[in-house]
Parts: C-alpha cells; sequence; structure tokens
C-alpha cells in the first residue's frame, strides 16, 4: 500500500507540474462563438481531468445490468452513488466555468476602446 500512495503522489505531482508549468496557455477556440480566457485552460482541464475519474469510477463501481441513464432509479452502493454525485457536482462546475469563461471574453471584446 505504500509502494502505491507514493507512485500516485508522483504521478499527481508530475501531473500538476506538468499543467501549471507551462508558460503559455492552451487558449482554445473551438469556434469563433465559443472562446475562453487564457487563465481558465488549467482550470478547466482539472475538471475534465475529474469528470473523467469520475465517470470511470462509477463504471466500475455501478451494478451491472444497469444502463448510465437508470441509475437514478435504483438502489447504489455507497461508493457507487458518491462518484455519480461526485460526476454530477464536477461535470456542473466545468460547465458553469466554461460558460463563465465565455462571459467574460465576450465582456472584454466588448468593453475594449
Amino acid at each position: 500500500m505504500k509502494r502505491f500512495v507514493k507512485y500516485a503522489k508522483s504521478v499527481c505531482l508530475s501531473a500538476s507540474l506538468t499543467l501549471f508549468w507551462a508558460n503559455q496557455a492552451f487558449a482554445f477556440t473551438l469556434t469563433r462563438r465559443i472562446r475562453v480566457p487564457d487563465w481558465m485552460d488549467i482550470y478547466l482541464v482539472e475538471l475534465l481531468v475529474a469528470v473523467l475519474f469520475s465517470y470511470l469510477a462509477l463504471m466500475v463501481t455501478k451494478p451491472r445490468g444497469v444502463p448510465v441513464n437508470q441509475l437514478y432509479r435504483v438502489h447504489l452502493p455507497p461508493l457507487a452513488n458518491f462518484f455519480r454525485v461526485l460526476l454530477i457536482t464536477m461535470y456542473m462546475m466545468m460547465m458553469g466555468m466554461f460558460f463563465a469563461g465565455m462571459f467574460l471574453s465576450r465582456y472584454a471584446e466588448a468593453t475594449m476602446q
């Protein structure tokens, strides 16, 4: 177990250093209408990783034979319910930041003189 914790610590440290060490942001622009400020890229990437992790964990812990869109109708084990709530929370936070970023970039463009 100690070996796993040491390995997990090094993976988390290297991932965070890789994300925060970049000199320039990714500055993604999906289309002309969907733009997010550069400084939000790190937060969106971290939330995307959290969403993917919680989705994969939910797929592993959910009962067999239950489709994902029917999970709210069945009694889930506590761990699967935790990952379901975590997935919903992280997804909502990611979408909230995404739309707030779109609003902020539009607001910055509109107020430039």
